[in-house]
């Protein structure tokens, strides 16, 4: 069974710093890049696992040529279905993988949105 693509080494790589640089589109790849690391960056299919799509790049969806379903990068994932911007998942993906003990969502949801923690209980 193959690991889970958030505990992959380009995960486990990431800076805060880096991705908090990142354009959109840098974000984008970077995200593509770590989800199919098995793949080298390839995307595959999450219903049929077919390696063969093409791409609709209006709205950055791959368009499976075996079953002709679409799906984006997050599909399948925890992000799937969210409204954040990539970059977001990757601060989030970057601080979850650099912490050493952890870290709350409570306080996950803070750092990405940038928010000053005001209980000093968190610290």
């Amino acid at each position: 069974m193959a690991q889970h693509f958030l505990l992959a080494k380009a995960a486990r790589t990431l800076s805060p710093a880096k991705v908090a640089r990142l354009s959109d589109d840098a974000a984008w790849e970077t995200f593509k890049a770590i989800r199919w690391e098995a793949t080298e960056g390839q995307p595959f299919c999450p219903r049929c696992g077919c390696l063969k799509h093409s791409f609709i790049a209006t709205r950055k969806l791959f368009k499976c040529a075996g079953c002709r379903h679409q799906y984006s990068v997050t599909s399948g994932t925890i992000f799937a279905s969210r409204k954040l911007p990539i970059r977001d998942h990757l601060l989030a993906i970057a601080i979850f993988a650099n912490g050493a003990k952890g870290h709350s969502a409570l306080r996950l949801a803070r750092d990405v949105r940038g928010e000053a923690c005001t209980d000093d209980t968190l610290h």
